[in-house]
C-alpha cells in the first residue's frame, strides 16, 4: 500500500479574479471619493450663494425675524441716528432703517468716518432680552466716489507723453 499525501487546501483563485476584484475595490473608492468631494464643493457653493443673498437685513427685517433669529449672528444694516455716545469700551448708538429704529451696543471701535447720519453694516446678534442689537464689528457704507478735500496736494510723478 501506497500512501500519497493529498492537498486539502482549496488552489488559490485565478490571477484574474483577484485582479477583477481589487479593481472592483478601487473603483469603488474613486466612486466615493467623488461623490463625497463633489457634495462638498456642492454645500460650500451653496453656502456661499446663501451667505452672498443675504448680506444683512434692514432694520424692519431684523426686529420682524428676532424670534427666529434668537442670538444667533446676523448683519444689519442702517442709518446711525444722532446721539452717538461712548460708555467705556462701548458705543452705543441707535440705527434706523424703514423708519424702525433698532437700538445698539457696540464693543467694535468704529472708525473714523462712523458718525451720524452715515449707513453702517453691523455684524453681531440680538441681546438675550433681544431688546438691543450686541455689535461686535462696525462696517461703514461709503459711495464709490470719492471728492478730494485737498485735490491739488497730490499731482501725479509720471512723465507726460507728448501724444
Amino acid at each position: 500500500m501506497t500512501l500519497t499525501t493529498r492537498s486539502s487546501a482549496v488552489p488559490p483563485a485565478p490571477p484574474v479574479r483577484r485582479a477583477r476584484r481589487r479593481l472592483l475595490r478601487s473603483r469603488r473608492r474613486q466612486v466615493v471619493a467623488a461623490v463625497v468631494v463633489l457634495g462638498a464643493i456642492g454645500f460650500l457653493i451653496g453656502e456661499g450663494l446663501h451667505n452672498a443673498t443675504s448680506y444683512f437685513l434692514y432694520t424692519n427685517q431684523a426686529v420682524a425675524q428676532k424670534a427666529s433669529l434668537g442670538t444667533k449672528p446676523f448683519r444689519i444694516e442702517g442709518t446711525v441716528e444722532p446721539g452717538v455716545r461712548r460708555a467705556g469700551q462701548n458705543t452705543d448708538f441707535t440705527i434706523i432703517a424703514n423708519r424702525v429704529a433698532v437700538p445698539v451696543v457696540s464693543t467694535g471701535t468704529p472708525t473714523s468716518l462712523f458718525k451720524p447720519g452715515i449707513p453702517v453694516v453691523l455684524d453681531g446678534h440680538w441681546s438675550a432680552t433681544g431688546a438691543v442689537y450686541d455689535a461686535n464689528l462696525i462696517m461703514v457704507k461709503h459711495t464709490a466716489n470719492y471728492v478730494a478735500a485737498h485735490p491739488n496736494r497730490l499731482k501725479s510723478q509720471l512723465p507726460t507723453s507728448g501724444r
